[in-house]
């Protein structure tokens, strides 16, 4: 009886540091944000800072219409220090995974350059109208921040004021 105990232990004891190992342990820390209302002019942000850098960034959210005239939400991706987050202007973007509420969400990605500053920033919208309607519906109907995960990175994002600011962007083009 005691031996068993005593493997049941070794076991319990091995499966908790094996957890320990494969947990990430970086934190993200929210420095500051501007919700939908705050900014009253469609847009919202935070500015936070990960366990692992020193960097402060970006996640910016802004309602604009597409090339095509279509309402739609876009991230803005970017480091507070102006450090470039690429390289150079993209026309075709690739493709990456976002996850709202532990929904994983195709985005289309691609590489801008602020119109002020010699700086690029990723700019990011969900690649299907399936996945543009449940990121939207999600912001709509959240009563508290809602949980978005990129680039290993865990965070918080305001969603007070959205609903209006939606449905005060005009709609799509007619």
């Amino acid at each position: 009886m005691e031996m068993r105990n005593l493997k049941t232990t070794k076991s319990l004891i091995l499966l908790f540091v094996g957890s320990l190992i494969a947990i990430k342990s970086y934190a993200t820390e929210i420095e500051d944000f501007m919700s939908w209302a705050q900014m009253d002019n469609g847009s919202a942000w935070i500015k936070y800072n990960s366990g692992y850098s020193d960097e402060s960034k970006i996640l910016e959210s802004e309602i604009s219409h597409s090339k095509s005239g279509g309402q739609r939400l876009y991230f803005s991706d970017y480091n507070a220090t102006n450090i470039n987050s690429c390289k150079y202007t993209t026309t075709i973007p690739d493709s990456t995974t976002m996850i709202f509420n532990g929904q994983a969400v195709k985005m289309s990605r691609w590489c801008q350059k602020f119109r002020d500053s010699s700086s690029y920033y990723f700019s990011l919208t969900p690649e299907t109208e399936r996945g543009h309607n449940y990121v939207v519906n999600l912001f709509k109907v959240a009563t508290s921040p809602i949980e978005i995960q990129f680039n290993n990175e865990r965070t918080y994002f305001p969603v007070i004021g959205f609903t209006k600011a939606w449905n005060s962007a005009g709609g799509n083009a007619i």
